[in-house]
């Protein structure tokens, strides 16, 4: 595959995540009629988890199929002990970052969860800048941009944020820790394994509560 048409198939991915995740929203403002929050993002994340471990067992036959070794799969799937921690620490922060926005969808609108949440597009890179990452200019305006949208969309006659707007902001802020997280993983460890780690581990996050408090 020519570089050109690898990153043609990466737009169309990206793409279609948005157009999935953009979606999402409604679903989740639909969910919340009949559960709580934490249930929500608990059984979601569970079935995601789930649907994961028979892609992990779909890869690794055909990796065997294409004739890799043993100790060519391992090296893939990294150093398990990284593994772990990688997906223990996303799992985290996806499930915080994830209950954060359901509670908030509660008090807010489905639009202006979107635009928020949306905002960790720009605050990535800024707290990039805590780990020695460049900025550059367009950036910047970039978040100008965002803090425009976001003073239209939230701010009333009485200047104040209400309550779910408030919420979905610590949302994106811990979705760009989640972002930042992923970021610095990734590169060493399988991204499917990974993600259902994660799954498993903001499941059980949000289950707890879900236990303790909701019905």
């Amino acid at each position: 595959m020519s570089e050109r048409m690898k990153q043609m198939k990466n737009n169309v991915l990206l793409v279609l995540t948005a157009l999935i995740w953009g979606c999402s929203f409604v679903a989740q403002s639909v969910g919340m009629d009949y559960v709580g929050p934490f249930t929500f993002n608990a059984v979601r994340c569970l079935i995601g988890a789930a649907v994961l471990i028979p892609v992990i067992l779909f890869m690794d036959k055909s990796a065997r199929k294409s004739g890799l070794t043993d100790e060519e799969m391992k090296s893939r799937r990294g150093d398990t002990k990284t593994l772990v921690t990688g997906g223990i620490c996303c799992g985290l922060a996806l499930g915080i970052a994830s209950s954060l926005q359901q509670w908030g969808i509660l008090f807010t609108t489905v639009g202006k969860a979107g635009f928020i949440t949306a905002m960790y597009i720009v605050l990535v890179p800024i707290f990039g800048i805590f780990l020695g990452k460049k900025v550059r200019l367009l950036i910047w305006f970039c978040v100008a941009l965002a803090v425009a949208g976001l003073y239209f969309l939230c701010m009333n006659e009485t200047f104040r944020l209400n309550t779910g707007d408030f919420l979905v902001i610590l949302c994106a802020v811990c979705f760009s820790v989640h972002i930042l997280v992923i970021d610095h993983f990734s590169p060493k460890v399988d991204g499917v394994r990974l993600s259902a780690i994660q799954f498993l581990v903001a499941g059980i996050a949000c289950g707890i509560p879900m236990l303790i408090w909701e019905h």
